[in-house]
């Protein structure tokens, strides 16, 4: 059963859903490994950040957020550094969670569902 949304979380089934997401950040080419170490670093002290991972590929670390207020006030502090480059959010669901909430249309209010019912990924 849903409870609605209250303070911004999703409630269902009387817990709470936390704001979760992973940001995929790219740093400016110029830097060097020394800097993006502190860069590294310093994206793992802003509270919220469980951790942050140097990746291969086009962006140059995945960030794990929980965040206490929102994902986009997290994603702005990673943003407001020298190094700062550009950013994807990827906001995670518990769809295992919200596929059980009967009468309810939060697939569709998070951009996840169509007209018929199923589930969409990514259709552009």
């Amino acid at each position: 059963m849903c409870d609605g949304s209250r303070n911004g979380l999703l409630k269902v089934k009387g817990t709470e859903m936390g704001l979760r997401a992973y940001l995929l950040v790219k740093v400016k080419d110029n830097i060097e490994q020394e800097e993006f170490i502190v860069a590294m670093r310093e994206v793992e002290r802003i509270p919220g950040v469980e951790f942050a991972d140097p990746v291969i590929g086009g962006f140059d670390m995945v960030v794990m957020v929980d965040a206490p207020v929102t994902v986009e006030a997290i994603a702005a502090k990673v943003q407001d550094n020298h190094w700062f480059e550009d950013m994807k959010i990827l906001k995670l669901i518990n769809i295992f969670e919200l596929s059980n909430v009967k009468g309810s249309n939060h697939l569709n209010s998070l951009g996840l569902g169509n007209h018929r019912g199923r589930l969409k990924f990514n259709e552009q």
